[in-house]
Parts: C-alpha cells; structure tokens; sequence
C-alpha cells in the first residue's frame, strides 16, 4: 500500500461500520513504522489515532471503539515520510535513479517495505515507477541515498 493512498481514508468504527472521520496524515517514526495517523471528524477537533489501535484495509482504516481517538494538537512532528520524500536515489554506479516519490507500507504490519522512486514524466510513462526495498536503500545524507544489494545502513 502507497503512503498517499492513506491520506483521504474512510476510518471506520469497526462493529458499527459507522464512518467517524478520514485520515488527514500518517506518521512514520525514524524506525520506518506507522507510529500513528491524525484523522478529521465533522464538527470536532482532529484526533490521533495510535498504530496499535488501527487496523489498515486496502481501502479504509478500522478502529476497535472511540476510546483509540486520542487529544491531537497540531504538532510540529516530523515524519521520515515527509523527511525523505525528494531525495534523490542512485544506484550503486553513481547514477541517479530518480527522487523518492512515495513509501510503500505493509498494511499487516504497519512496516515501510520499500519506496517508490520517480524518474521523471517520460521515464514513468514509458517504464513505470520504481519500487525499491528498503533493505536495499542505503541512505547516505538527510537529501540523498545509494541502492545496493547488501542491504541498508543508515548514516543520516
């Protein structure tokens, strides 16, 4: 699952399938897992829903009971998601594959697989957009990372 097609999500309460709110933003922790997403309620303030609180569907997100919408205060948090989107990607040669355009999520485990990198109109339109593992991303700066086959080390 892309990490854009979260945001606009449906969040159902699951027993009900009553539609409380949609996802506003999901926030990917430094460890490349969903930490949590804030959701719109009609009406009412934004809520933030905790990872372990949430099941991900292919196209909705579910919630146990009202209790899993905590206080959200709009914060200034950064999201790797947000951090690492743009970067540029070369492979191990030292040629440029394109920039990061989307992070590619285990709906199951709340984990970054791997990214999705574009390369610009013509390429994706000929070729298709990139995705790439996370295991083979080496990111070696805040604005730039190294595909490789031995797996990620990260020194940002």
């Amino acid at each position: 699952m892309k990490m854009r097609h979260i945001k606009q999500m449906p969040v159902f309460l699951e027993n009900s399938a009553e539609v409380i709110g949609t996802v506003q933003k999901a926030v990917i922790g430094d460890d490349f897992n969903l930490c949590y997403v804030v959701i719109e309620r009609a009406g009412k303030p934004p809520g933030m829903i905790l990872n372990e609180d949430l099941r991900l569907e292919e196209e909705t997100l579910l919630i146990r009971d009202m209790d899993c919408i905590k206080s959200y205060k709009h914060g200034e948090e950064l999201s790797i998601y947000e951090e690492k989107l743009g970067d540029i990607v070369f492979d191990n040669k030292g040629r440029e594959l394109g920039k990061v355009s989307d992070f590619i999520l285990s709906a199951r485990d709340k984990k970054v697989l791997g990214i999705e990198v574009f390369s610009g109109a013509i390429g994706d339109l000929l070729h298709g957009r990139k995705e790439i593992s996370l295991e083979q991303v080496c990111w070696k700066s805040t604005e730039s990372a190294v595909v490789n086959d031995e797996g990620r080390e990260n020194t940002w």
